[in-house]
């Protein structure tokens, strides 16, 4: 069985397994999808999988071939309607449970952690998604935030958090990715705006890593208040004891204490108010006059300052991720204005993410004597896969198909194409 197929396999046996137990993700388990009708439970599930980024009617004529008993527009939206977004979101895990194949990094499964911003319309307004006024004007924005680990070796999603925009909060996400998180050893990378020592602590006190951009030591931050002013590359070993105390003895000995305002949350302070923290901080040049600042775990005999360094720029995958998945996949060509709907697509298109993702990495390309190196063009991979997802047979002769779709690597360009980031598209059209 070729891969595209095994996957196919394994996504129908997940969308089965919710199906047999459907009455614990509809909103009311007494009635909805408790008679047969056009839109089954599962089949609402893997349709909206599927869904690209043209009106409802075009999809739903794709679907179901053009044919006189195409169902309309409003009963596949109330049938939609019926299913609880956590039903896309446990859908989400069955299937990275059932296809995982952990790849490890000295021992380590490499996870990125970042958030990106969804914006949707403001036509309905709540308090978790609207932001009433935003730079100084009285036009109302909404949006989910979007918040995951992705693991960088195997370039698929680990995990997500979903939050609304007016409540989005990137340090709690993270703590609850670390709450989540049960596999292997892992190290968690992150870029600025995830600094928080009580972050740090809890990865640590879960048995996993942490490498974490954090603000250099001209900038009023962690290691400003570190007391870390050498103007030039270091890797230090930094050991402070947190209090929440004020005495003259802890403000005459900034090397040995580290102030924590009440205002700033830490988890494992005891009675008496005391808590010793030790972590590792890296600074290294990145031009002649600018640095980058590391602070981590990882242990300096077994990481070098060039291992942080190839780790941290790792990370830059899960920025690829997040235009892949809004622009490849249409998740910025949304099909709904209800909140629940929306969840239902986010969750839905990150399942395809992954589904994707696995096929093309199984995927050899041939070598060629060429003057550049070659690698899939994923656009065309994921139309591809998604256009057969559709069909019920597979040919066998699919992931050939997928591997003649190559584009040069051109490492080192100049020239950078000017690339103008897109707005979403929100056409009336989309929406039920």
């Amino acid at each position: 069985m070729n891969k595209f197929k095994h996957m196919k396999k394994l996504l129908k046996q997940c969308i089965h397994q919710l199906d047999e137990s459907s009455s614990l993700f509809v909103i009311n388990s007494d009635k909805d999808f408790t008679r047969k009708r056009k839109h089954l439970f599962g089949n609402t599930l893997m349709n909206v999988l599927l869904l690209e980024g043209g009106s409802l009617k075009d999809e739903l004529y794709k679907l179901f071939g053009c044919n006189l008993d195409t169902p309309t527009v409003s009963s596949f939206v109330q049938a939609r309607d019926k299913i609880r977004p956590d039903a896309f979101h446990t859908l989400f895990n069955l299937f990275n449970e059932r296809t995982r194949k952990t790849k490890l990094y000295k021992g380590y499964r490499l996870l990125a952690v970042d958030g990106s911003t969804l914006p949707i319309t403001s036509e309905i307004k709540d308090k978790k998604t609207t932001i009433r006024k935003v730079n100084n004007s009285d036009k109302p924005f909404s949006a989910f935030h979007l918040n995951t680990s992705y693991d960088i070796l195997e370039y698929t999603y680990d995990d997500i958090i979903l939050q609304g925009q007016a409540v989005q909060d990137e340090r709690e996400a993270l703590n609850k990715i670390v709450e989540h998180y049960k596999g292997d050893k892992a190290i968690f990378i992150a870029d600025r705006g995830y600094e928080s020592i009580n972050s740090f602590e809890k990865i640590k006190l879960s048995g996993n890593k942490y490498l974490v951009r954090v603000k250099d030591i001209h900038s009023t931050g962690m290691l400003r208040s570190f007391g870390l002013f050498s103007d030039d590359e270091f890797d230090v070993q930094v050991k402070r004891t947190l209090t929440r105390k004020q005495t003259d003895e802890i403000k005459a000995h900034p090397e040995i204490y580290k102030f924590v305002p009440q205002n700033q949350r830490f988890d494992f302070f005891d009675d008496t108010l005391f808590y010793d923290f030790e972590c590792r901080v890296v600074r290294f040049k990145i031009t002649e006059d600018t640095y980058e600042c590391i602070v981590t775990n990882l242990d300096k005999d077994e990481f070098s300052i060039q291992d942080i360094k190839e780790l941290y720029h790792l990370r830059w995958e899960i920025e690829t991720s997040y235009r892949e998945l809004k622009y490849d996949l249409d998740l910025n060509t949304l099909h709904s204005k209800k909140r629940n709907l929306i969840e239902q697509e986010i969750y839905a298109k990150m399942l395809l993410y992954n589904f994707c993702s696995r096929i093309t990495n199984g995927i050899d390309i041939a070598k060629r004597k060429s003057k550049y190196e070659y690698q899939l063009n994923f656009v065309r991979a994921f139309h591809i896969i998604r256009e057969h997802l559709k069909k019920t047979k597979v040919p066998s002769y699919i992931c050939n198909v997928i591997a003649k779709e190559i584009l040069p690597i051109r490492r080192n360009r100049q020239n950078k194409r000017k690339l103008k980031p897109k707005a979403p598209v929100s056409f009336n059209y989309r929406f039920d």
